[in-house]
């Protein structure tokens, strides 16, 4: 399960990043202390789960967690109780209290596992608008995604299609886990991944560019840092 932190304190940004290390299966993406930073991320790639603290400057958690894509799971960790009660009318997967231990920290990470769910990826292919038609794309076909404008392509391995969508309109709609942006052009499909270069990589049938600001991610996904 990937993850990020947001919080405005370092210290418990540390604390969060120490315990994720410690949790199996689970992926550090990124921390973040200001909050439009960590909705911006939301538009290079998939996240799970939010470890989002409450108080913070100019936003509450409370009220970002309104603005997050439909399915990410929502772990709030705060010093003050009295938002538990309307944390959980958020539909947050757990609350918790600061200073927060590791028992209880895995705890609400098994919590999260349980609650797994992508509704996204219930179905296993979904339709879009190709001149006058109607064309069903299986997620598990497709092996990059290329914007160019208004258009996306989508790049199967015989096959293109073509829709006049954005990559803001389609990221949120990915199945969790299964893509990655690596450039502002192109979101690639990990299982299609055949060898990454210092400023490319290799899918099947195509060289796909690679960008330093997402280059990271890449890298942590597939532990190469």
């Amino acid at each position: 399960m990937n993850c990020i932190i947001l919080d405005d304190e370092p210290a418990a940004i540390a604390i969060l990043e120490r315990f994720i290390q410690k949790v199996p299966n689970f992926q550090h993406l990124r921390s973040f202390y200001n909050p439009t930073d960590a909705l911006a991320f939301f538009n290079q790639q998939p996240v799970e789960l939010v470890f989002l603290d409450i108080q913070m400057p100019d936003v509450l958690g409370t009220e970002l967690v309104k603005l997050l894509p439909k399915g990410t799971q929502v772990i709030f960790t705060t010093a003050y109780s009295e938002y538990a009660v309307e944390g959980f009318e958020l539909r947050a997967t757990d609350y918790l209290l600061k200073p927060i231990s590791f028992p209880r920290f895995l705890e609400a990470c098994n919590r999260a596992i349980e609650n797994r769910i992508s509704p996204h990826f219930a179905n296993e292919y979904f339709f879009v608008k190709n001149a006058h038609d109607w064309v069903k794309i299986i997620w598990k076909e497709i092996q990059f995604i290329q914007s160019d404008g208004n258009l996306l392509y989508f790049h199967e391995k015989d096959k293109k299609i073509i829709t006049r969508m954005t990559l803001k309109d389609i990221i949120p709609q990915l199945p969790v886990g299964q893509f990655i942006r690596v450039h502002k052009s192109y979101i690639v499909s990990l299982s299609a991944i055949r060898k990454i270069e210092r400023h490319q990589l290799h899918v099947q049938n195509a060289i796909i560019p690679i960008t330093n600001s997402y280059k990271d991610s890449l890298e942590k996904h597939f532990g190469l840092k």
